[in-house]
């Protein structure tokens, strides 16, 4: 069943995913786990802490959102017996309100899942920008 159902959360998470990107945070807050324990730390920034938070900050990022294109590229998965790791970058080609076409989000991004009623569902989410490698600040010459 879990490897079913991981391929069912991937097609799910794509979904939500583009719907976030039309400012629908619905499809999202369904694929979380409603749990104490989940987290979301963000591409705006910030971190939540249970579902509580996490709900709501779903929301209220996807309220930020108003077309565009969304796209993955997987880097890399491991699936478990009851928990999974998504590696990946992501594209978020947004709009603004009016139809103008805002900076695009390049984002690393390491998504946990955990199989709740054999269904996959999501319980973290780190998102930041994605920089080129460069030295440490310690070391770069001045």
């Amino acid at each position: 069943m879990p490897k079913k159902s991981w391929k069912t959360a991937m097609i799910e998470l794509q979904a939500a995913q583009e719907a976030f990107m039309d400012g629908d945070a619905g499809p999202l807050q369904a694929l979380f786990s409603h749990a104490g324990d989940v987290t979301v730390m963000g591409g705006f920034g910030g971190v939540e802490r249970g579902w509580a938070e996490v709900g709501p900050r779903l929301a209220w990022a996807a309220s930020h959102f108003h077309g565009g294109a969304y796209s993955q590229q997987v880097i890399g998965v491991t699936v478990g017996k009851d928990v999974a790791s998504l590696i990946s970058l992501e594209r978020w080609a947004r709009k603004a309100p009016d139809g103008q076409p805002l900076p695009v989000l390049d984002l690393r991004v390491t998504q946990t899942f955990r199989l709740e009623r054999e269904r996959w569902r999501l319980v973290h989410r780190h998102a930041d920008e994605l920089v080129q490698k460069q030295e440490p600040l310690s070391s770069r010459t001045k």
